[in-house]
């Protein structure tokens, strides 16, 4: 029999879960209660093919099986729209929680559950925290569990037990997406350039505008870091404005300079995804006078697969007006030539995991020669990213890869040194080494 959930006690609010399961916990040194958070994924899907009442069902199965768990001093709560939290006791540490979150998902997590004629396959998440080994009131025990499950969706694992390491990351993170705004909106984040060379004649072809994040202090956070959080702080469109901006009108100089190279920027699909990203380029471009044709939009095969055929659109609107685009990162997403073919790009970027190995892995060497092959069959330019030595730019030279990007002539600099490497470069170029 289904237990409505009107029926079941609700704690919506955390303070409201903290007072309901604070009279449960009663303090021992060698047991432990323990709030598991049960997060069911997918019942906006089953309301929206299924109808509201379909998704509700759902849940009261899933209550039903939840309830097993269900004994003397412990209580299931709903603290969301799919969220339960299970409260059970006489756990002896944190490995044997884990045993107990392995068993809810093992008995749960992708069973068939029906209602009727329908049927669906649970999916969800579980996170958990014990007292008092590690947290030692019932409003701490809540907060554990929280950044548990912030863990767990970070990680995308099924399910996660609370560590004080997860704490520190937590308070680092905060820490970090507070001075990134400030940084951002203050333009304190620099753009640093890393040459392209036309691996045939020697020549700089052009550079890729990188973002760097040097603090006050002097620490450098690594884009691997503070990219994701723009992205999910939703920082990430003023942040590539601030680098198109400052890559545009640095190109601006250069080529009153008497340097004319081509300028790429790596765009997220975060801001493809934006309904102003057309506009975004356009307008810089028009700002500082940039001509399209010295422009290279860098995107990722993944970019482009939340929203293809809107990405699609503004990709073709770009190419029409004169803008030249490029694949990155070409070969680690979803690749197919019935996708590639549609693809209004220029150039694709062979991504540095296949091109690092390449020497040593007849693998790696063949999927890079097939990937140029493509580029080629498709009228395409290529660029081998992550070049680290002789020998490997020499095999990429020899299978006509067109531009070479990587540390074997040259790391991601600020401006004044990317131009004072140029000036020796171009004066030291010897050209009978390329032919």
């Amino acid at each position: 029999m289904l237990i409505p959930l009107t029926d079941l006690e609700t704690a919506y609010d955390r303070n409201e879960l903290s007072d309901k399961i604070e009279p449960l916990l009663n303090y021992d040194d060698k047991l432990n209660s323990a709030l598991i958070l049960v997060n069911i994924w997918h019942t906006r899907q089953i309301s929206a093919h299924h109808g509201y009442d379909a998704s509700q069902d759902i849940l009261a199965l899933i209550i039903k099986e939840l309830l097993v768990y269900v004994k003397t001093d412990c209580c299931l709560l709903r603290t969301g729209n799919h969220e339960f939290a299970l409260l059970i006791q006489n756990i002896k540490n944190a490995g044997h929680c884990q045993l107990a979150l392995n068993k809810i998902i093992r008995d749960l997590n992708n069973k068939p559950l029906s209602i009727g004629k329908f049927t669906s396959k649970t999916k969800m998440s579980v996170a958990a925290a014990l007292y008092p080994l590690q947290a030692i009131t019932a409003q701490s025990l809540v907060q554990f569990v929280e950044i548990a499950m912030n863990q767990s969706e970070i990680s995308n694992v099924s399910s996660v037990m609370y560590s004080e390491i997860m704490s520190e990351r937590i308070i680092k993170r905060l820490q970090i997406e507070s001075e990134l705004d400030v940084a951002i909106q203050n333009k304190e984040l620099e753009v640093w350039y890393q040459p392209k060379i036309n691996s045939q004649t020697g020549t700089i072809y052009g550079v890729e505008a990188l973002s760097r994040w040097r603090t006050r202090n002097g620490n450098f956070i690594s884009p691997d870091i503070f990219i994701p959080i723009a992205e999910e702080r939703r920082y990430i469109f003023d942040l590539t404005q601030g680098v198109l901006n400052t890559a545009f009108r640095n190109q601006k100089e250069w080529m009153a300079m008497g340097l004319n190279i081509n300028m790429a920027v790596n765009i997220s699909g975060k801001v493809i995804d934006d309904d102003e990203f057309v506009d975004l380029i356009e307008h810089c471009c028009g700002i500082w006078e940039t001509a399209p044709q010295h422009i290279t939009i860098e995107i990722t095969e993944t970019a482009m697969m939340n929203s293809m055929e809107e990405s699609l659109n503004k990709l073709n609107i770009l190419k029409k007006h004169g803008f030249l685009l490029s694949i990155d990162d070409f070969g680690t997403g979803y690749s197919s030539l019935e996708y590639f073919k549609t693809l209004p790009v220029h150039e694709v970027k062979i991504d540095k995991s296949f091109v690092k190995n390449m020497i040593t892995s007849e693998d790696d060497m063949n999927l890079v020669s097939m990937m140029v092959g493509l580029a080629k069959n498709f009228s395409l330019k290529s660029v081998a990213e992550g070049v680290e030595d002789s020998k490997t730019f020499e095999a990429l030279k020899s299978l006509g890869v067109d531009r070479i990007q990587g540390y074997y002539f040259a790391k991601p600099m600020p401006e004044e040194e990317f131009l004072t490497w140029a000036e020796y470069y171009l004066t030291n170029l010897e050209i009978d080494n390329f032919s």
